[in-house]
């Protein structure tokens, strides 16, 4: 009865795996002889470093062994010399597959028909497990079975129903236990990830404990300016509808800023051309600038002093006001002589303009003629006339001439 059952799940899981297996359109074939094909079918997958290459394309009987022909993808084609066939349990219930270890890359390429060395791994079947018990647990053994005989005797109706009804659960089992032995080295991979990350974390655990409570106290702030983000919430509709107002305006701000900017054009255009000019003009302006920077020192400099100046004059300025204003009758009276006392200074200046080796010396020149008082006293020459006592003022807006009636020379 126990036999049958493994049988079923056996026939069931194969059953299975032949109706899920991939068809190759591939002509890389090669072939490798084993010992025996027990539990190896047509159809079966053959898997390349972990991933599914490729069928079992025959199995046939050669000289009391099994010559296996295998159809490979071109992914994985070709193979290299020293390149290994194993047979490798697939799941549970005693399915297997082929798994194939290539050669080095270096090494010769394996022409498609070529022959495969072969390991096969002696397996531990059931009656070998049944053998290596001892007398009293095969009797032991013995007695379950009987016991499970007389259980289900008289009920074979019911387990047949139920082997029946347990079939899709087993299809289902067997699609389980294909995934996994398919996928062995991905969940492998899966759990190491995952075994790293735990250990990770487990070296981490302050620190993730200190991000949790961070986490906690920013929840409890949350919850504390729940009255503040409601109040927020609130206020956000008047400031999203003031907001929508204000870019409603935009568009006609900017319809009056077109007309602007198109009488802005003509000059902007025009700006280049400026700047091109400018360039010049700035380039000189760099000696001005570098010759300024003293005058603009003496000037700061004079600044400075200037605060003082303006106070030791604010003290004198009250006495020349009074000084000025003393002058005043003084000027009045010596204003209508000006013409005459700027000629004064002019012959007088004249007369001690020369100068020889020891200093200025003056020279007198004495002119007799007709109007000499000598020659003629009192009576003016024809045509000359003399003031001796003019008016104060009555050379003013006169024209300046000489004796022979000649003007300014």
């Amino acid at each position: 009865m126990l036999r049958g059952l493994i049988f079923g799940a056996v026939v069931v899981a194969a059953a299975a795996a032949t109706a899920f297996a991939t068809v190759s359109t591939t002509d890389y074939k090669v072939s490798v002889v084993l010992a025996s094909a027990t539990n190896l079918h047509e159809g079966g997958s053959v898997q390349v470093r972990g991933f599914d290459a490729g069928t079992v394309e025959s199995i046939t009987p050669v000289d009391g062994q099994a010559k296996i022909v295998m159809d490979l993808d071109s992914d994985h084609a070709p193979l290299h010399d020293g390149a290994v066939v194993t047979v490798r349990w697939r799941s549970l219930v005693g399915e297997r597959h082929l798994t194939i270890t290539d050669g080095a890359p270096g090494n010769a390429e394996i022409p498609s028909g070529g022959m495969l060395k072969g390991n096969m791994p002696q397996p531990m079947e059931l009656d070998q497990v049944l053998a290596a018990l001892d007398a009293p647990t095969r009797e032991s053994l013995k007695s379950l079975v009987n016991n499970l005989d007389q259980t289900v005797g008289g009920h074979e109706q019911d387990l047949n129903k139920t082997v029946k009804t347990a079939g899709p659960a087993l299809q289902a089992l067997g699609e389980v236990l294909k995934g996994l032995g398919t996928d062995g080295p991905a969940i492998s991979g899966l759990v190491s990830q995952v075994e790293q990350m735990v250990s990770t974390l487990s070296a981490h655990d302050s620190d993730v404990t200190n991000i949790i409570d961070q986490l906690s106290k920013f929840s409890s702030d949350a919850v504390g300016q729940r009255q503040a983000l409601k109040d927020a919430l609130a206020k956000l509709p008047g400031t999203l509808d003031a907001a929508n107002k204000t870019l409603g305006d935009v568009p006609a701000a900017a319809a009056k800023a077109n007309p602007l900017l198109d009488d802005l054009k003509p000059a902007t255009e025009k700006l280049p051309q400026v700047a091109a000019n400018l360039k010049p003009v700035l380039t000189d302006l760099r000696p001005l600038v570098a010759q300024l920077r003293p005058t603009l020192s003496a000037a700061g400099q004079l600044l400075q002093n200037t605060p003082g100046l303006l106070d030791r004059a604010h003290a004198v300025l009250p006495g020349a006001t009074s000084l000025v204003s003393d002058l005043g009758p003084a000027v009045d009276f010596l204003r209508p002589y000006t013409p005459e006392l700027a000629g004064l200074l002019a012959n007088w200046s004249s007369a001690m303009a020369n100068y020889g080796g020891v200093g200025h010396y003056a020279r007198v020149q004495a002119e007799v003629g007709a109007s000499s008082v000598n020659i003629n006293p009192g009576i003016p020459v024809p045509g000359f006339g003399v003031d001796q006592k003019p008016v104060p003022g009555s050379l003013v807006n006169q024209p300046w001439t000489d004796a022979t009636g000649g003007g300014v020379k």
